[in-house]
Formats: structure tokens, sequence, C-alpha cells
């Protein structure tokens, strides 16, 4: 039967979004998951069931096939896309040894304080290019499990990520590509695992754990019986290596060649500029990955929450503006734009720092907390969502600074939840600086995905030849220089805010505050 068709499957912490691609990137049918739920054993804790997920993907994956009306066996390749870090365990013969322990968890915080004040930090940085932060994966996580619960490691066989378990329930073979291990794991002059990484935090007996590595682009798999059976895919099916979420998101959304930058906007703000070696940062900000490109690096700074800050924001005051939306027939996006649009650059006056759950990049502070500062009693409610907004601008361009230090950036490829919103892409454009190009499609990280499983089964001869087909832009934003040269003033008043909160962040946990008590 003549193939038409790519399979792009995102794994997100919360949903799983299945998209069926025809070879010229329009998408013929698109299906999201139940969500997944996240488990909070204790305070800080993240955790959730591997099975539950497989269960959500399995049924995207049936939904996208029955939507789109098509034979299985047209399929001509399949790929992942997933969020990165965490620990997810499983034992001799492929069953979860326990839950996952998802990126968001932070119960190996104290490790990463006492690492600090030994300074190893520092070293485990310069030989892995990463920042650590708590729920990294085994770098901090393996630690916690040797002192707290060793049966897990005792009954492991190996540790993977959260596509490389869903890609293993599709094909029964284990492996995770390159963008993944550099997750903090990665030694760039080998392209292994790090033995050095591996020793500075004393987890060297586990090593055994570590899978294979497959590039993002080559062949893993292919679909099994049992998994035909629950998917409705054809038995078969070639299945490519795939990604880290941020990578495949780059890529979806056209970034590709060395000197692209890309961001993702999403709960989390993922960017990314490609970088031709492996150059570890010398002021230690951002951190360094694979690509999902051969011979591409890529630098990337990862704001712990983006448009997160919105749906904060829309959860607890924007009841008026749903039943508004849901009245007129139209997205809230529509009816937000409308209110911030008649509020000026600067917000009035009021300014936001998206911190609410701490922050990772361009800085790691886990104390930190969303603040509004300038508030005045003639402000409205309207002042304090532009706020927002322009929170996440600044957030973007102080990340973007660390990577790129003199150098300048022209153009961004722009994907996640923002890019949906063109008042927020125009914001993002004058507060940056950059042009934001902003592809067509609903999801850039199953694209980047589709695109991976094209090149792995020959459709494409390369990622080039991917992108030109597969990637579309709907529109570009270019920076206004009058606005452009307010916000240039509003972001050193940013970082000087940051720097004032900064111990008053300290003495606030260090007193407890939060977790006080009526």
């Amino acid at each position: 039967m003549h193939k038409k068709y790519l399979l792009g499957i995102d794994n997100g912490t919360t949903t799983t979004k299945a998209t069926l691609f025809d070879f010229n990137g329009q998408e013929i049918a698109v299906s999201s998951s139940k969500e997944v739920q996240t488990l909070h054993p204790q305070p800080g804790w993240a955790e959730q069931s591997m099975p539950e997920i497989w269960e959500a993907m399995a049924a995207a994956i049936r939904d996208v096939i029955n939507r789109s009306k098509i034979d299985s066996k047209e399929i001509a390749g399949i790929s992942l896309s997933g969020h990165g870090g965490g620990v997810w365990l499983l034992d001799k013969n492929g069953i979860p040894v326990r839950n996952a322990i998802i990126w968001l968890d932070g119960r190996a915080k104290p490790y990463l304080d006492r690492w600090s004040e030994e300074g190893l930090l520092q070293s485990i940085y310069d030989k892995s290019g990463w920042n650590l932060f708590a729920g990294i994966g085994p770098v901090t996580i393996f630690p916690w499990l040797v002192d707290n619960e060793p049966e897990s490691l005792d009954k492991a066989a190996v540790n993977i990520t959260s596509k490389d378990w869903t890609k293993y329930c599709l094909t029964g073979k284990l492996s995770v590509d390159y963008s993944m291990a550099s997750v903090s794991l990665l030694d760039y002059a080998t392209m292994d695992f790090s033995q050095e990484v591996l020793d500075m935090v004393g987890i060297t007996q586990y090593r055994h754990l570590l899978p294979e590595l497959v590039p993002a682009w080559q062949i893993a798999g292919y679909v099994t019986r049992e998994a035909a059976e629950k998917t409705g895919l054809a038995e078969g099916t070639p299945v490519a290596g795939g990604a880290f979420d941020g990578a495949c998101s780059a890529l979806g959304a056209g970034c590709y060649r060395v000197g692209e930058a890309g961001s993702t906007v999403a709960t989390a703000g993922v960017h990314v500029v490609l970088s031709a070696n492996p150059v570890p940062d010398p002021e230690r900000i951002y951190s360094l990955m694979a690509y999902n490109v051969p011979d591409v690096y890529y630098k990337t700074s990862m704001a712990q929450l983006a448009a997160g800050n919105l749906d904060w924001f829309d959860r607890e005051f924007l009841e008026a503006e749903r039943i508004q939306a849901a009245q007129r027939g139209c997205s809230i996006y529509e009816i937000i734009s409308e209110e911030i649009e008649e509020i000026p650059v600067g917000s009035g006056g009021v300014i936001y720092l998206p911190l609410l759950q701490g922050e990772r990049s361009p800085f790691v502070k886990p104390e930190a907390r969303g603040t509004f500062f300038g508030l005045g009693d003639w402000h409205k409610r309207a002042h304090l969502l532009r706020a927002v907004f322009e929170g996440v601008a600044l957030s973007t361009r102080h990340n973007y600074e660390s990577m790129l230090k003199n150098e300048k950036l022209e153009v961004t490829y722009l994907s996640g939840g923002a890019s949906k919103n063109d008042t927020w892409c125009q914001i993002l454009a004058d507060c940056t600086g950059n042009t934001m190009r902003v592809p067509s499609g609903s999801d850039s990280g199953s694209r980047g995905a589709a695109i991976n499983a094209g090149v792995a089964v020959g459709v494409f001869k390369d990622h080039a030849e991917g992108v030109r087909k597969m990637v579309h832009i709907r529109k570009e934003f270019t920076p206004d220089a009058q606005r452009k040269a307010k916000y240039d003033q509003i972001y050193e008043v940013y970082k000087e805010l940051i720097k004032a909160a900064w111990p008053i962040w300290e003495k606030i946990s260090t007193y407890g505050i939060e977790k006080w008590e009526k």
C-alpha cells in the first residue's frame, strides 16, 4: 500500500497529542489525550503512573486514526517528542518498578544545596553543560533513591524518559536519543554517557541502567502486534528514536540551521540557539544539549514558568472573560487581547516578575516568587493582565541574553500557547527586538517529531528538506523601534527588581512563611 502519512506524537506533562501529517505538512487529524494525573505523595514531590500514560497515548493514537479515516498501513513512520528529566525505572520484564518521578519533582533539592556548598555543581556543569535542578534525572534523583529507596534501583533493569517509555510500549525496544541523554548525562567528547558525572554524584554502580543511545532521526524499532491491536496502528510500522520536546518544538517551528533560534512559550519557556559546537557557557548560565539534527547542538535556557503565568491569572481572575468567550463563541484569547490592547507599553508602570514556581533559568532560585510591582489605585485588572504578558516577554529576553552574550539575533521561531495570540507575539517581538516567525498548525512538537520520522524512513533526504516541506509560516511579527526603546528601559528595571527581591525571597523561605498554618 502506498505510504502517504507521518505520525508525530508529543508526550506532554499533562496530555499527549497525536497529529497525523501528509508529506507536505498538512495536518490531517489531531487528537489530545485525557489529562494524566500528577501525584504528590509529599509536598514538592511529583510522580505519574506510567501505565496511565501509555493508556492515554494509545487512546490518542486510536482517535487520530479514526478521525482521519485513513488506513493505518498508509503511515510511513512514527516518532515521538517528550518532556525530559525525571526517573522512569523498568524491571527486567519491562514492567515499571514504581511511578515515574517527573521533572517537576523537588525531593532532591537537599543534594543540590549540599553540592553547591561543596562547589560540586560548578564541576558538574563543566563536564555536562548543565545547571542542575532537582528533577533533572538520574544525576539528582538516583542519589536520593540510594539513600531513601534503594530497593527500587535494585529491582530496575533500565532507566528511560517519558517518550522512551511510550516508544518501548509501541516497539518493545529500549533506547534513548542524544537530546534526552544530554540533559546532564552526556560527554560531548565521546558522545556517550559521562563517566565523570556519574562518578561525581556517586552513582557509577548504576551505569548499567542507562539504555542504548539511538539518534532521534534513526529507526529505533517497529510497532509490535500487541501495540498494533491496542492503538490501531499497523504492525511493523517504523518508529524513530524521537527527541526532547524543546528540541522537537524548535524543529517543528522551522529552526534547524546553526545560528537560528527558537522559543516555545508554553507552560514553561524553552529558549534555544543552535550552535555548530558543544561549547559550555564560561559563566555557567545557559545549558547545553545535543539537537535532533546531525552535528548540531543547542544552547538552551528554560524558564520554569512562562505561559503558565497566564494560566494562573486566567484561573483566578478571568471568570467573566471565560463566560463572555463562551457567549460569543470565541477564544478567551480574543477577549483578553481586546482588553490589553487598550493598555500602553509598560502597563501603566506595573511590572510583573513571572516566577510563580521559582526559577531555573537564566538563574536558579527555587525560592523566587511572582511579583506585581508598581500598583496604584488607578490601575485596572487589564493593567495586571498586560503586565503578565510583558513579564513573560521580559523573561524571554533575559534568557536570550544569557545565551547570546554580545551576539545579536534577528529572527525567533515561536511556538507554544503564546504563539496562538497575535498580541502576545507582537509584545515578544517588541521586547526582544527579534522578528517572531510563527508557524501554522496546532502543535510544533508533534510536527518536529514527524520530521524526524520522515528522515528516518527516507521520506526526506535530510532535516532541511523536512522543514521546507513540513513547516509553513503563518505570520511574522516585526519589532517596532519606538516600543523596543521603551522595553529597553523596562528591562533594566525588571533586572533590578529581581536583584532587590533576592534577599527577600530568601528571608521568606527561611522564616517558612508559606508553610504557616492557621
